[in-house]
């Protein structure tokens, strides 16, 4: 099978919409092993985070403003050049989600997971117009997920912080 062909293949896949849900899944993955430093977890989600986009059939109808912004996307990755630039733009951003919580730093992976999902409509937008509000669903899905088990981290260290101090004040 030619470069072309498994790409056409690989698109096919990716128009069904399981596979746009499942990353942000895969991202919360992503930064729980970057917290805990597990060098092997985090392997193993970024390989099937990008292995993703082919693991559901092909859909048996598609939304065309999805196909656009796919069509978007496959032509950046069949040009060599633009090709490198984008999967460098996704990496960057992949690798300072991993740092920020590798350093346990739940504000800027928050930060950088909420750039990178709004990034990715943004971006969308900006290359396929009014098709770009495609991923649109998928990006609030994330959004909600991230943010929502972000905040539920934040209370909760905050409550353990109040028990320690309570805990730790002498008996008068």
């Amino acid at each position: 099978m030619e470069y072309q062909e498994i790409l056409e293949w690989a698109f096919r896949r990716h128009l069904n919409p399981l596979s746009w849900y499942i990353r942000p899944v895969f991202l919360v993955v992503l930064a729980y092993f970057a917290y805990k430093h597990h060098r092997k977890g985090l392997l193993i989600t970024f390989l099937l985070m990008m292995s993703s986009m082919v693991w559901f059939p092909p859909p048996e109808t598609i939304n065309g403003q999805m196909q656009a912004v796919l069509d978007m996307e496959e032509k950046l990755l069949s040009n060599p050049v633009s090709a490198v630039i984008t999967i460098t733009f996704m990496m960057v951003f992949v690798v300072t989600i991993g740092m920020a919580f590798w350093k346990h730093s739940l504000t800027l992976g928050l930060l950088v997971m909420n750039v990178t999902l709004i990034g990715k409509v943004a971006l969308s937008l900006l290359f396929t117009g009014e098709n770009g509000w495609a991923p649109l669903g998928n990006t609030i899905f994330g959004l909600l997920l991230v943010n929502g088990i972000g905040m539920f981290l934040i209370y909760r260290k905050k409550a353990i912080q109040r028990s320690n101090k309570e805990y730790s004040k002498p008996d008068k």
